[in-house]
């Protein structure tokens, strides 16, 4: 695909937070005085695209990138924002997986390591927290959901969460396997992640929209049902035909719809 082929369009969610979402993958912008974060940076063919946007909102440089894994979709574009002078965050594991060549056999492709220039210069093992634009942003490790380097983000004053690709509110998950993802601990990441939740939270997915706590607690539920059915199935000496044939997710499907990703 072209570049002249992607839409960026954007979502205003609170005063300093903005959703920039189009083709790939969802990236939040939080302005301020302080200047301007994302988190994760999209494909480097749409970098242009997300900077002309992103200048429509502020005219503050972009500060940090914080990459919540390593799939391309949401670090790509490291590249050309780092050699505009970003300082690029994340988990000790995102940034090995970065530094090596990654093969994913959910789409048989094997993704190059980035050049230095796109790789995080702060990582993290367990949390850390930056003070900026007016608001404590936290960033948490969740091991092994969807990948083993998953970062959450929580703007505390803003109260919106970011979760990565370990939540959608229109997609069943991508587990990736070859970076140790599965569904155990994918479920309780998500659960961890409810001690930041409350009624007003705003929750963003990588590949979804503005969700709220109980879009939030019903995928947790669903998955938690999924994988107890599937696991009991699994133990009473079914097999994998027998398992798809009960068509387990038939009342979650019109939902659970989109697997563009």
């Amino acid at each position: 695909a072209q570049e002249s082929d992607y839409q960026i369009n954007k979502t205003k969610i609170t005063d300093s937070i903005y959703l920039l979402y189009g083709p790939n993958a969802n990236v939040l912008v939080s302005t301020g005085k302080d200047g301007t974060i994302l988190i994760d940076s999209e494909m480097q063919l749409t970098s242009e695209k997300i900077k002309k946007v992103i200048s429509e909102i502020t005219d503050k440089p972009i500060k940090y990138i914080i990459n919540t894994h390593w799939h391309p979709d949401h670090s790509e574009g490291n590249i050309n924002f780092g050699k505009e002078g970003a300082i690029i965050i994340a988990h000790d594991l995102t940034r090995e997986r970065l530094m090596t060549s990654q093969f994913t056999s959910f789409d048989n492709t094997t993704s190059p390591p980035l050049p230095e220039i796109g790789l995080p210069i702060i990582t993290y093992t367990d949390s850390m927290k930056l003070f900026q634009n007016d608001d404590e942003i936290r960033i948490i490790h969740q091991e092994n959901g969807h990948t083993d380097g998953d970062s959450i983000v929580y703007f505390t004053k803003n109260n919106v969460l970011y979760l990565g690709d370990l939540f959608s509110d229109k997609a069943y998950p991508y587990i990736d396997k070859e970076s140790n993802g599965n569904i155990d601990d994918l479920i309780s990441s998500l659960k961890n992640s409810t001690s930041l939740i409350n009624d007003q939270t705003k929750i963003v997915g990588g590949h979804s929209g503005v969700a709220n706590v109980t879009q939030f607690n019903y995928y947790v539920n669903m998955l938690t049902e999924l994988r107890d059915k599937v696991k009991e199935m699994k133990e009473s000496g079914k097999s994998l035909e027998d398992v798809l044939s009960e068509n387990l997710t038939k009342k979650y499907d019109q939902i659970y719809h989109d697997n563009s990703y």
